[in-house]
């Protein structure tokens, strides 16, 4: 018996020095799993993805072989739960890695806590769990301070060795880490799968290595060709005139809840009689196209007509590049002064550069408002309150002057996820057989529907109203990944849209029209550049106005597949389109329009 347990000791502190290493090996492992839920599970099948996380769990465990003590172990091991989950909760909203750009915004994190805080998932557990695991059986046979391993530290460098020349070797046989990196994020299917092959540090790598790789003559034809071939912008015959344009970007707003009764309660009846009017235009599908920038890419859809940068937020990288503009189009050809109006502080998203880039004269943010309804953790203004100021600010000449053309663009705040809002602000209330996140999100949705209402009706006792267009449109989807699990539930299911649309709404128009196609939010810009006579200003964007009777009911998704109707478009349409993240991700990259006059 004593020889038995004796051996079982041995064998036991032969195991016991490798288990920290096991345990930052199990987290790559877990990491890839989740992500690949997300994704797709092709990662699972190739080698590359076991040895990239071999190799890099043998590298964060250098300082655990060298000094021999669990602490350093440990502390690796808590950096890495912190980093994996943030990036998961980061994908469940933003759908990427964090990139490299977006680490200098983390004083923003503040701002965005209760959203975060709603990313959380069960699984994401594991990872302070397996630690915690790890400490319990390190200490749990009370061995010495310094641990002996049973192999030496050249068989371990020989390994880690080996491992990084296989993988050198693999990749310049392939042409590359950059070249492999690329093809990769413009695969259909595996655009994703960087994180779980290659690990995050070789994506945030490829972020740093390809921030600003020379255009080459051949892209540069690329993006000409592609210009060159979109669809004209062609006037609309004797269109009528408006001088004036208020675009109201509602926070988080979705399609599926206009026209909505739900336990006897209309959700947005402000909107719904909006709707019904001759002079409206209404589009309910258009599809969300924003990427890691949220908020601030659709600012870049739907007032520059460019498509988000494929890594990181172009409101951080590049705030300063020239950028053609509704605003400007509207300065330029109409004479009008510009407005931006939002409850968020300018540093958000860098909004405050971005604003004066995209041609806005004069800012009205978080200082300039009184906090008389505070909402959610980061103490907003709410929706009713912004508008009933804004209002107060036009009555008294602070905004929109009588003497005055003018684009004003006014930015929500109360839909932010996870749509949370005082009970005595609730205008709606449903029974537990509605999922919380659903009846929330429909509270809300209710809630900023009156406000935005109630502004109309002020709009409309201005003598400027009649030349006056007002645009009401999402900035982005609200669900992130929640959608899939309220699809399925009895309450659910056939009321939660599949599909990540928002609304598009036109009022005073000067042409009415129920547009049923897909669209996507970059089409937006043209859209309104038709409809309010800008057509000969000098950028008409990436999309295409849905006037054009040719236009087809289609749209690519930040995921990089085509929603719509594709059975009619040909193999060139269908390549086209998928080009055209690329040829605007480079534009912006390049400043490709500072030589456009």
């Amino acid at each position: 018996m004593t020889v038995n347990k004796q051996e079982g000791n041995v064998a036991g502190s032969r195991i016991q020095p490798a288990i920290p290493i096991a345990g930052v090996f199990f987290k790559f492992l877990l990491f890839n799993a989740i992500w690949c839920y997300y994704t797709t599970f092709t990662p699972f099948s190739c080698w590359e993805s076991y040895a990239t996380a071999l190799a890099a769990t043998l590298v964060l465990s250098v300082p655990y072989i060298l000094t021999r003590r669990i602490a350093a172990s440990i502390l690796v091991m808590v950096v890495l739960d912190i980093w994996m989950v943030a990036n998961l909760l980061y994908y469940r909203s933003y759908f990427s890695a964090i990139p490299l750009s977006s680490y200098l915004l983390a004083g923003n994190l503040t701002d965005f806590l209760p959203s975060v805080a709603a990313s959380f998932r069960w699984c994401d557990g594991l990872f302070p769990a397996s630690t915690a695991a790890v400490v319990f059986f390190m200490l749990w046979r009370n061995h010495r301070s310094k641990i002996i391993f049973p192999f030496g530290k050249h068989a371990y460098f020989t390994l880690l060795i080996f491992l990084c020349a296989l993988l050198a070797v693999n990749l310049s046989i392939r042409g590359g880490f950059l070249t492999v990196y690329r093809n990769m994020k413009s695969s259909a299917h595996r655009h994703a799968s960087g994180p779980p092959l290659y690990t995050l540090f070789g994506t945030l790598y490829f972020d740093y290595a390809d921030e600003l790789p020379e255009l080459t003559e051949e892209q540069e034809h690329e993006i000409h060709n592609w210009l060159s071939e979109r669809p004209a912008l062609v006037p609309v015959p004797d269109i009528a005139s408006r001088n004036n344009c208020i675009f109201i970007l509602a926070e988080s707003l979705e399609s599926w809840v206009l026209n909505l009764t739900v336990e006897n309660q209309e959700i947005t009846p402000y909107l719904n009689k909006l709707l019904k009017e001759r002079s409206t235009l209404y589009a309910p599908h258009v599809l969300t196209q924003v990427n890691g920038g949220r908020s601030i890419d659709a600012q870049l859809l739907v007032l520059a007509g460019l498509l988000p940068l494929q890594t990181g937020a172009y409101s951080c990288r590049f705030p300063l590049n020239t950028y053609h503009t509704l605003p400007k189009a509207m300065k330029e050809l109409k004479g009008t002064r510009n407005y931006l109006l939002t409850v968020d502080k300018t540093k958000t998203w860098n909004q405050g550069a971005v604003a004066r880039s995209f041609g806005i004269d004069t800012i009205v943010s978080y200082p300039d408002f009184r906090m008389t309804e505070a909402f959610g953790n980061r103490k907003r203004l709410g929706d009713n309150a912004f508008f009933s100021q804004c209002r107060e600010k036009m009555e008294n000449g602070e905004i929109w002057r009588s003497d005055e053309n003018v684009f004003i663009q006014m930015v929500t705040y109360s839909g932010h996820s996870p749509f949370k809002m005082p009970e005595s602000l609730k205008t709606v209330h449903f029974s537990n057989r509605i999922p919380e996140v659903m009846a929330d999100y429909m509270t809300v949705a209710h809630y900023t529907d009156e406000a935005i209402g109630k502004f109309v009706e002020y709009l409309r006792t201005r003598p400027e109203y009649g030349r006056t267009m007002v645009v009401i449109t999402g900035d982005h989807e609200g669900l992130a990944d929640n959608r899939k699990d309220l699809c399925r539930t009895k309450a659910g299911k056939g009321i939660v849209s599949e599909n990540e649309f928002t609304p598009f709404i036109v009022l005073n128009s000067p042409i009415a029209m129920y547009h049923t196609k897909v669209m996507g939010q970059v089409d937006i810009y043209t859209t309104l550049l038709n409809l309010l006579g800008l057509e000969s200003y000098r950028w008409s964007g990436i999309g295409q106005s849905i006037l054009d009777s040719g236009k087809p009911g289609v749209a690519i998704s930040p995921k990089r597949s085509i929603e719509g109707d594709t059975m009619f478009l040909s193999r060139e349409e269908l390549l086209r389109m998928r080009q055209s993240q690329v040829i605007s991700d480079r534009i912006i990259r390049f400043d490709k329009l500072k030589d456009l006059r």
